[in-house]
């Protein structure tokens, strides 16, 4: 057999290493930024989530095994307690943010799509806009909106009788819905838009068709657009609920953060786990960073749990 025989194998494909050497050394950039600066950090996260580490002092770090877990999961101190309450939030938090923001999205695209280029374009705007504003800013602004007495949204939510001389920050029930609100204002331009540009995909042709045998808009919207817009939602269910479960910028302002134990709001129902990683690593004392590191670890398992579930359940619906 000759060399070029062996080289093909049983496949009858030959791979020449040399012929594609400038496309390697075109994505090792992405590879050695990646490898520094998420690969490397998750790593020593991961580490460090087994070890005694604190902010404070890393003279002596020792290794615990599972302490820290056993620690953080046993419902028996502080920051365990803490730290249940704000997964329990965060169930809340999700669920109510991602069926809300996407009948919105939902919404908002099926009545854009119904008017002219020139209005669809300036609407898409508009709803685009609090998406590119930073969080901190959003955050912001909703505090000036939520203003008792004075606020735009809390004026005339007050009219209608919601909410009326109260902080809604400072009450429990009104605390998870300020927040809620404040993260769809600013998520829902951004599935708008994905979904707008799933719509604008579907062929005309089909739409006519269901015309000629009699559908209605709502039948249409039913049995044509959101079937072809499946993976379109798909991917903004699993992307929001991605970037839910890691949510800390909006409840930190909003529930006053001028220091770190102060976040959370009334009854801790605006405190979620990456705000109680941020506190245990000033906090927690000598184990204080790997604790938060721990946390860190079980959160990432969650959300990798979660998001292979949804990957194999839409597998299986295909």
């Amino acid at each position: 057999m000759s060399v070029e025989n062996r080289a093909l194998g049983k496949t009858g494909f030959k791979y020449n290493a040399r012929k594609y050497s400038a496309n390697y050394i075109g994505i090792l950039p992405f590879f050695l930024l990646f490898a520094l600066f998420i690969l490397y950090p998750f790593l020593q996260g991961v580490f460090m989530s087994f070890s005694d580490w604190s902010v404070s002092s890393r003279d002596s770090v020792n290794f615990v095994g599972l302490e820290n877990y056993k620690f953080i999961l046993s419902g028996n101190s502080t920051t365990s307690i803490r730290f249940i309450r704000s997964v329990k939030n965060l169930v809340i938090y999700v669920v109510v943010t991602l069926s809300v923001g996407l009948f919105l999205s939902l919404a908002l695209a099926l009545i854009t799509n119904q008017l002219s280029k020139r209005l669809f374009n300036i609407f898409r705007g508009v709803y685009f806009v609090p998406y590119v504003l930073p969080l901190f800013l959003c955050a912001g602004i909703w505090q000036w909106f939520m203003t008792p007495g004075t606020g735009l949204v809390a004026s005339n939510l007050a009219k209608l009788g919601i909410g009326r001389g109260i902080a809604w920050d400072s009450t429990k029930l009104y605390a998870i819905i300020y927040v809620v609100m404040v993260d769809i204002w600013n998520s829902v331009g951004f599935n708008f838009v994905i979904i707008s540009a799933g719509m604008a995909n579907i062929s005309p042709d089909i739409y006519e068709a269901a015309e000629l045998d009699g559908a209605s808009t709502l039948k249409k919207m039913i049995h044509i657009t959101i079937p072809l817009l499946e993976p379109i939602l798909f991917f903004v269910v699993t992307y929001g609920f991605i970037s839910a479960l890691q949510v800390y910028d909006i409840p930190w302002i909003i529930s006053n953060g001028s220091s770190v134990n102060s976040v959370g709001g009334p009854g801790q129902v605006m405190s979620f786990p990456v705000m109680e990683m941020v506190r245990n690593m000033y906090l927690g004392g000598k184990s204080g960073l790997g604790r938060a590191c721990s946390e860190g670890v079980i959160l990432m398992l969650v959300i990798l749990v979660i998001t292979v579930i949804q990957f194999k359940g839409r597998r299986k619906r295909v």
